[in-house]
């Protein structure tokens, strides 16, 4: 139990700094940042941007508009859709777009489907570009995402660029609002903090750029794997290759708006995360702190079984007819005071990565500590499918096509003002 207690304090004492760094940097940003305007059309790279879709006839148009109304000079990137044997209307909406955009969109059917990780493989052998962007379905992209990551690769010691994500529903329930403040804390503050201070910085699954080069170097995706971001990320930095995180370059992502759906969601990444920690435990052999970051990070869904535990044993403590003694429940009043350290940090990255920033926005605080048990009941069951070896299936996530955000409205609403 004492062992237990002082991993999870040092895991919360671990992230405070990254967190800490992440919120001043978004104190500090300036959202209107002027775009670098010194470049020669022949000196932008070419991006292929590869998107999978699987029965996503709901979001197929909206993505692929969005693709379209990049400010990047078109003959300069290309959009590669492989549609993965979809039941539904996804292939007639694609080809309607390639047909209207012959020259910037390509649509590759495939009549099996293996997962995203085996798409995304399909559509690297049909790309040209010499950086390699992935979106996924339900985004929506800012029209300057190219142009914004294109500045990032003339430093050549970049080997890929990771975005920033932000829900494009938060207001569309209770579920929503609570994943939209994870997704806060996580990229826009835990992220930002990294990046600065040079640490870890793992693929997000969408809005990640990679050179081609690089991405062929290391053999592509892994078909088999549930979480081929974060597999795809273990490697980068096992062959020492930098990753940046990107805040300024965003796209907006469609959340699960139900528990059902995150469960299913959150099961393959925990079970996703867990087999990359343990296949990738020789990333400690490289004694750099990009590397024992990474290992720090893969091994979160191993620390959230140690939170079961304390959870466990204090209702024993509480409900039980033998008392525990009196070290025990000393050290279960540590492990409380640590959680209640956790939500103070949860609580400043709330203040200053939300907008608008409101202090009632701490009054979710408590919301979020019960987000995050049902969280770790979900790794458990996640590591239980790897105790007893259940067949992996990789899941995808139902889209819907709700937009339920005031904030990028607004913000695609300006942006048009200013470029009409």
């Amino acid at each position: 139990m004492l062992i237990f207690s002082f991993i999870l304090f040092a895991w919360a004492v671990y992230n405070f700094p990254a967190i800490l760094i992440g919120v001043n940097q978004i104190r500090r940003k300036n959202a209107d940042e002027e775009l670098w305007e010194d470049y020669t059309v022949e000196s932008l790279p070419f991006f292929s941007l590869i998107v999978p879709m699987k029965n996503e006839e709901k979001v197929a148009g909206r993505i692929l508009r969005s693709l379209m109304k990049i400010d990047y000079p078109s003959d300069r990137y290309e959009v590669i859709v492989v549609e993965d044997c979809s039941v539904d209307e996804t292939w007639n909406v694609c080809k309607q777009f390639e047909t209207k955009y012959p020259k910037r969109i390509r649509c590759f059917h495939r009549n099996f489907s293996k997962g995203k990780p085996s798409a995304l493989n399909y559509g690297l052998k049909f790309a040209r570009g010499e950086i390699i962007g992935v979106f996924d379905a339900d985004n929506l992209v800012k029209p300057d995402v190219l142009r914004r990551t294109a500045k990032y690769f003339e430093n050549q010691e970049v080997a890929a660029v990771q975005g920033l994500l932000s829900s494009i529903n938060p207001e569309e329930n209770m579920v929503t609002k609570l994943i939209h403040y994870e997704t806060v804390l996580q990229y826009h503050a835990l992220l930002s903090g990294k990046d600065k201070l040079g640490l870890f910085v793992h693929f997000s699954g969408t809005c990640l750029f990679i050179r081609r080069k690089v991405l062929v170097e290391v053999g592509g995706w892994r078909d088999e794997e549930l979480s081929e971001d974060l597999e795809l990320s273990a490697r980068l930095a096992e062959k020492g290759h930098f990753v940046k995180f990107a805040s300024d370059i965003q796209s907006w992502i469609e959340v699960p708006s139900s528990f059902g759906q995150l469960l299913k969601q959150r099961v393959r990444w925990f079970r996703g995360c867990m087999e990359v920690a343990l296949k990738y435990g020789k990333l400690l052999k490289r004694l750099n702190k990009r590397c024992l970051d990474a290992e720090m990070f893969f091994s979160g869904p191993f620390l959230m079984l140690m939170v079961l535990a304390t959870y466990i044993l204090s209702l024993f403590n509480v409900f039980a007819s033998i008392r525990l003694g009196t070290y025990t429940s000393g050290l279960l009043e540590f492990t409380s005071f640590v959680t209640l350290f956790g939500l103070f940090v949860l609580g400043i990255g709330l203040i200053y990565a939300s907008k608008p920033r409101k202090i009632n926005n701490l009054m979710w605080l408590p919301l979020v500590y019960f987000y995050w048990a049902f969280l770790v009941f979900v790794a458990f069951y996640a590591f239980l499918l790897i105790v007893f070896r259940r067949p992996k299936r990789w899941v995808r996530t139902p889209r819907t096509g709700v937009v339920k955000n005031h904030q990028l409205m607004e913000s695609l609403r300006q942006w048009e003002v200013k470029n009409p």
